[in-house]
């Protein structure tokens, strides 16, 4: 009976404390949560970026995000996992999740695929699609003659740094492409135009050599009448003549009096339209007032090449040749080894 009865008290005294501690625990709870609430703090390569609410839904956005291959995003990476934990954060303490997503999605590498256009195997503009490349080319070969080749290609590029040009910076870039090919087309053409009226052009002047300076043999550029003679002095000049003039008609070829390389064929002040060709030793010579020129910079000619035609341009009364031959600059008698 003693023994039952202490159970019974036993019992009784354990529910009430029991109750008293369960009592204890929610007002201890109670006082947690008034103050504290739940939050998950979220740290990335060891760097606490701040606290969120909702674990998941964070997880679903940044998913999302990296998912996203809109524009001319290719994929993206992230290298560096965030890692979470459960705490207790006071209730005052601001949930920080947009500035968290952000953080984390600054951390991922993002690969973007843009388009390059290609003229001789360099890049020349890059553009966001294979579409507008192109039409970019497309109508480049639409504007140039269909002689002038265009070897333009396009490339598919990845690049984290996403900087292509406009559509009206890639056009203005291309344009001028465009404008160089056919300034250098048309210089070829020219030079070719030149090149074959030149081949054309038959002298019915025999070249014979008539005379030697320096060790060089020479002959006479064009068979006409002299005109006006070495040291003369004119109206039309500031100083004595420098040169024989031999007077023909326009259109008569000119060829040099020795082999030599073209230093100068263009136009020049009083001279007009000049060639000069250089024969070595210091020996120059010099065609002024042609009609046309057929000759360029740096070319090699020989005694039967016809350099140029007889003209009238520059300072002058009538189509005639002006010879020039000079030594280490300075001028000679023309008349003392030609004519």
């Amino acid at each position: 009976m003693f023994i039952l009865n202490w159970v019974k008290y036993y019992t009784k005294e354990t529910a009430k404390a029991l109750k008293i501690i369960s009592i204890g625990a929610m007002l201890i709870l109670s006082v947690v949560f008034i103050k504290y609430k739940p939050a998950y703090a979220v740290t990335l390569a060891g760097q606490e970026l701040g606290y969120v609410k909702n674990k998941e839904k964070l997880e679903a956005k940044i998913q999302n995000y990296m998912e996203d291959t809109s524009g001319n995003v290719a994929f993206r990476e992230q290298l560096v996992t965030p890692e979470y934990e459960l705490k207790l954060v006071d209730k005052n303490k601001k949930f920080t999740e947009k500035q968290v997503q952000l953080a984390i999605e600054d951390s991922a590498i993002t690969m973007y695929r843009i388009y390059a256009v290609t003229i001789d195997g360099n890049v020349q503009t890059t553009v966001s699609t294979e579409e507008q490349a192109k039409t970019m080319i497309d109508n480049m070969r639409a504007e140039l003659d269909s002689n002038i080749e265009l070897n333009a290609g396009i490339i598919e590029q990845y690049t984290m740094d996403y900087k292509i040009q406009t559509e009206e910076e890639a056009v203005q870039i291309l344009n001028g492409i465009k404008m160089a090919k056919i300034s250098e087309y048309n210089t070829a053409k020219e030079e070719k135009r030149k090149a074959e009226e030149a081949s054309k052009i038959i002298s019915t002047k025999t070249v014979t050599n008539v005379g030697t300076i320096a060790g060089i043999s020479l002959a006479r550029p064009i068979n006409g009448t002299i005109t006006s003679r070495y040291g003369a002095r004119s109206r039309i000049r500031s100083s004595a003549h420098t040169g024989l003039d031999i007077a023909t008609s326009t259109g008569v070829p000119i060829t040099p009096i020795a082999a030599g390389t073209v230093t100068y064929a263009d136009r020049k002040g009083s001279y007009g339209n000049l060639v000069i060709v250089s024969h070595g030793n210091g020996i120059e010579s010099y065609y002024a007032h042609c009609s046309k020129i057929y000759v360029t910079v740096g070319q090699k000619v020989e005694k039967d090449t016809v350099i140029s035609a007889v003209g009238s341009t520059g300072n002058s009364t009538g189509p005639h040749l002006h010879l020039e031959i000079r030594q280490n600059g300075t001028p000679l008698n023309p008349e003392n080894y030609l004519y």
